[in-house]
Formats: C-alpha cells, structure tokens, sequence
C-alpha cells in the first residue's frame, strides 16, 4: 500500500514472536505531511524474511485522535455518532465509527436521518472500493468531504469525520 516505506525497529529474540504484532504510526510521519498529524494507521506484522531481517505488514486498522474531534465539539451543537460494517471490494469487512457535527442541537428526527445517510453513504462508497483506495480516500480526507456536502442537503453539517477503522476479517493472502 504505501511501497515498503519503513516503518519502526523492534528488538527481539526471536523473530518469529513478531507475526502478530500490531504496529502503529502517525501519517504525518509516514507520509512527510505535518498537517494529518492528527491520524494514526495500525498495520499487523504478518510475514518475516529472517534473511534480510525484515517484517512484513498489512492494514489493521485507522484512528484519529480525541483532541482532533474535541477541539470542533462545542455548547449548542450537536454531535452524530456512527457505527457501520461495511466490506470492500476485496472482501476485507470493516467497522467504520464517524463523527458529524451539526450546526445546531437538533431533534431526535434528524439526528436519525443523519446518521442513516452516513450509514448509506459509506456502504454505498466502499463497495466499490479495494482496501488499498478507501485507505487513500480517508487519509486524504476525500470520503469525509463526500459525508459532509451530501448530509448538508439534510441539515447543514460542520464538520464530519471518521474516526477508526477496524478491521473485522481480512482475507487469507
């Protein structure tokens, strides 16, 4: 997905004790992009070449930080929280949580529709989609603007984002 780049060294005995091992980093560092310092990938160390003394790794999952989400969050407004299964065109199933900041506290009514247009949205824009381009879709922040100009036909929407990925099965390599 990002072409071999480098993630992280780890010590160890034994290096088979590795496969398994989950992995994080921020995108700013992973990308050279100070502005998504913000966003965080988890990868899962899943092979290892002992003769090049190299681990291997696949996507396991996506984070954003809590102070990114707060720092929108404030008094009379109201904040939409979603949780979606969605499964990508290469059959790799995913819970998606998002976070969508309305203008205004709003009734119970439209806090629904809201969040069944997210729902739609995402499981209508990931279907089409291999893990390797939702992936790029989130970290540059495209699928989030789609959310963001589609609810605001519904109600007008200040900010929307998603805030984890993980990964339900993947499947076999």
């Amino acid at each position: 997905m990002f072409n071999e780049t480098f993630i992280t060294e780890t010590p160890t005995t034994d290096p088979k004790v590795l496969v398994g091992r989950n992995v994080g980093i921020n995108v700013s560092d992973l990308l050279r992009q100070p502005s998504k310092y913000y966003m965080k990938l988890i990868f899962k160390i899943n092979k290892i070449d002992d003769a090049q003394k190299r681990a291997y790794t696949r996507f396991n999952g996506y984070s954003v930080s809590k102070e990114h989400v707060y720092r929108v969050v404030r008094k009379r407004i109201q904040k939409v929280e979603a949780v979606t299964y969605v499964e990508t065109k290469d059959k790799w199933k995913l819970q998606v949580s998002t976070v969508t900041i309305l203008n205004r506290n709003t009734e119970s009514e439209i806090q629904r529709k809201i969040r069944k247009h997210v729902e739609d949205s995402l499981i209508e824009n990931v279907a089409g989609l291999s893990i390797d381009d939702f992936v790029k879709l989130v970290i540059n922040s495209v699928l989030q603007v789609k959310i963001k100009k589609s609810g605001t036909k519904i109600y007008p929407v200040r900010f929307s984002e998603i805030i984890k990925i993980e990964v339900m099965n993947a499947p076999a390599d």
